[in-house]
């Protein structure tokens, strides 16, 4: 039976756990809180709580076949150096064989009006930015053909919702273009990644269809039924930008959940 370890049992890595479990998957969970331990274990999943950066460390939760890096780079709080210390503390502790998923962000990419694509070289001025592609750059290093990178979009669905958090508020570049992702799409590529092997690749994964800012938060507000953002009438800047996911789509012969942020599905 496959075993395989997600460091950072979050938004994302909870329900990317359960979906494993549902695979028929031995699933090693990590959480930094106590607290969560018996959630994981009531979904089936074995629970370890371990807080980065690691110290000495005795547990058998690298112990797996594959492992998907799942942990926010908490620049704000801790600085661009702090997910890269974070990172080199667990490398000791991973075996030859284990193939790794890193879970980064599109967000390592500069503001440049035009389409990005996984060529495009990274952003070196903004501090997260520099934490993500930091740590990629040692992972690459590090496991080579046994690592496959993926730079999500902005993560959205459930009870996260783009247009609430703009709620009331002004908003500029009311016309860029969105890159976003549903979490069960994100849920859907990490596993189909690991159940195809495919490993030693870059990709970006977001939704297909790129409709306008003030086009997704004025359909939230309809739909959701809360105060819509409040439009600047300042020309937008940044208006042909959009993240390219093409290849993944190619590669996986993935069709997305929910192809148009349009129409994401959420909870509230």
């Amino acid at each position: 039976m496959n075993k395989i370890s997600i460091l950072g049992c979050g938004w994302l890595g909870l329900p990317l756990a359960e979906a494993f479990v549902k695979d028929g998957f031995i699933v090693k969970g990590s959480s930094t809180s106590n607290s969560k331990t018996d959630l994981l274990s009531h979904k089936k999943i074995i629970p370890y709580q371990i807080t980065l950066p690691l110290q000495n460390y005795e547990s058998d939760f690298f112990d797996t076949d594959f492992l998907v890096i799942n942990i926010p780079p908490q620049t704000r709080s801790k600085g661009p150096d702090f997910h890269l210390a974070c990172i080199q503390s667990i490398i000791s502790f991973i075996p030859e064989n284990l193939k790794i998923i890193y879970i980064s962000a599109t967000s390592v990419y500069p503001d440049r009006d035009k389409e990005i694509t996984e060529e495009e070289p990274v952003d070196e001025t903004s501090d997260r930015a520099k934490a993500l592609w930091q740590v990629e750059n040692l992972l690459r290093n590090e496991f080579g053909k046994r690592l496959t990178i993926i730079r999500m979009g902005g993560l959205l669905g459930y009870d996260r919702v783009p247009g609430k958090y703009f709620s009331g508020k002004k908003v500029n570049n009311a016309q860029q273009k969105v890159n976003y992702i549903h979490r069960d799409d994100a849920v859907g590529i990490i596993q189909q990644l690991v159940h195809r092997n495919i490993f030693g690749e870059l990709f970006n994964a977001v939704a297909p269809l790129h409709p306008s800012r003030k086009e997704v938060f004025l359909r939230n507000a309809q739909e959701l039924g809360f105060e819509p953002p409040i439009f600047e009438n300042e020309p937008s800047s940044l208006l042909q930008r959009f993240i390219n996911g093409e290849k993944i789509e190619h590669y996986l012969e993935y069709s997305f959940i929910y192809p148009d942020p349009l129409h994401f599905y959420y909870t509230i």
